[in-house]
Parts: structure tokens; C-alpha cells; sequence
């Protein structure tokens, strides 16, 4: 049985422009003719914080496409006033991702909705699938992140840093977990010398890339939990086999737990 497709939006690489991007107006016609008649669920993410809603596509064509609106009159005229639109879905199990300048709020079948321009290029976003641990909070691990240069260059001050609860790791990545306005972490940026400590293994350096934040819960005073999707970047050999060896550790450990209970 296959996974759901996560519906966050994702940072477009060098990588994935030569790779991923899908510029044949009839393809991605084609490709948006086919989440429309399946009735596949997609977000429409708009302003600069990436706010979303949940929606479907009604219709295209040629000219555009016509999407559900959200069911908060406030949420629909924020998007009605973006000037940036993501949309994402899936097509045949594969994450798609396109941009929009506008959404125009419209009438389709005597019905509220919104009318975004046919895009221009689509992205196919097919990622290696690695298996996703996921902690307790007791279990959190600690992500050490170098955020800027020493205060005195020179020295042998170190520079200043941050330390993130990882509330997953796979091989691939790690999500970190943070409050609002906690930390400045920012999609597309680039954390390079990150340090992790891995229970009897020991510690990992890696660099890591923000592909993705999404907002997880909202406590009693309105802060927003969010968790950030950090992709590693030229992991190494040595680094990997410890990140196979601590999960498939952990992954033991669980299963003799659930034996136990049995």
C-alpha cells in the first residue's frame, strides 16, 4: 500500500529545473486534466509566510483552472490579494508543484471559486524515499547549528549557535521542531557543519538544506508549533552507515517493545 503524498511546498533546485521541470503546455495540461478528474486533493499555499489552504481543481482550460475556495471569508480574500501562489498535488503518485501570480475570485457553476492562470511550468517532484523515525519527545535528539561567522575574526572564538530538537531522522534528512519566532530558520537556506549526537553511535557532522516549515499545532496563548524539513547535503559514507545503524537500532528497540506488550 502507497504512502499519501505530503502536500508541502517544496524549494525548486538547480537539480530539480534540469530534472524536474515540465515546460509543454500540453503536458502540463494534460497533467492538470488528470488531478482535476481524479478529484485529487491539492494546497494552495499564498503569501510570503506560506499559508495554505486544502482544495481541489474544479476545471481548466487553456486559458487556466478553476480550484475550490477555502471556508474562511478572511483566508479567501488574503489569497485573492497574493500576488505569489504555489499550488501542489500529486499525479500518479508523484508530488507536482506550480506557481501562480494571481488567483482571481470567480463563479464556476454558479459557485464561489478561484481562477488561477495556467501556468507556465509544472514540476514533477519525485524524491528518494528513505524511512522516516519518528522520536517521542522524550527521545528528541539535539541538532547543533553554526548560525553565522566568529564575533571576532581571527580568534579562536567559536561562532554562535543554536541548538533544534529533531523530532525525525532518515537518511535523507531530519525535521526539527521549534516554536514561532523561536528561530530564524528559512527555507532554501543552507546550514553548513551542523552537529547531532546520535545515542551509542555517537555524533554526525553534516550539512543541512531547509526545504520545507509547516505548521504542526497551536498552543493556548496562539504560538505555532512548526516543524522544519531539513535535507542532508553530501552526506558522506561513514556518516551514513551510523544514521542506517542508529535507526535500524532504534527500529529493534520498538519492535521488542511492541513484542513485550504482546
Amino acid at each position: 500500500m502507497k504512502k499519501d503524498i505530503p502536500l508541502t511546498i517544496e524549494s525548486i533546485t538547480d537539480a530539480d529545473e534540469k530534472e524536474c521541470r515540465i515546460s509543454s503546455p500540453k503536458q502540463i495540461h494534460s497533467i492538470l486534466r488528470d488531478i482535476a478528474e481524479s478529484g485529487t486533493n491539492a494546497a494552495l499555499y499564498y503569501n510570503a509566510k506560506r499559508d495554505f489552504i486544502m482544495t481541489t481543481i474544479l476545471d481548466l482550460d487553456e486559458d487556466g483552472l478553476w480550484v475550490e475556495p477555502g471556508h474562511s471569508a478572511t483566508e479567501n480574500h488574503h489569497i485573492g490579494e497574493s500576488h505569489k501562489i504555489t499550488l501542489v498535488s500529486s499525479h500518479n503518485h508523484v508530488k507536482v508543484q506550480c506557481a501562480a501570480n494571481a488567483a482571481s475570485i470567480v463563479t464556476y457553476d454558479d459557485q464561489p471559486a478561484f481562477f488561477l492562470p495556467m501556468p507556465t511550468s509544472l514540476y514533477r517532484l519525485q524524491r528518494r524515499e528513505y524511512f522516516r523515525l519518528s522520536l517521542l519527545p522524550s527521545e528528541y535528539l539535539r541538532c547543533i547549528i553554526e548560525t553565522g561567522r566568529p564575533k571576532a575574526p581571527g580568534t579562536q572564538e567559536p561562532p554562535p549557535q543554536i541548538t533544534i530538537p529533531v523530532m525525525d531522522i532518515s537518511g535523507g534528512g531530519i525535521g526539527l521542531v521549534f516554536m514561532e519566532d523561536e528561530f530564524g530558520l528559512e527555507t532554501g537556506t543552507l546550514y553548513q557543519n551542523c552537529r547531532i549526537d546520535l545515542p551509542e553511535i555517537g555524533p554526525i557532522e553534516v550539512n543541512l538544506i531547509v526545504r520545507n516549515i509547516i505548521p504542526l499545532s497551536t498552543n493556548k496563548l496562539g504560538k505555532t508549533m512548526k516543524r522544519a524539513g531539513c535535507e542532508f547535503k553530501n552526506i558522506d559514507g561513514p556518516t551514513t552507515l551510523k544514521l542506517q545503524r542508529f535507526i535500524t537500532d532504534k527500529q529493534r528497540l520498538m519492535a521488542a517493545n511492541a513484542s513485550a506488550l504482546l
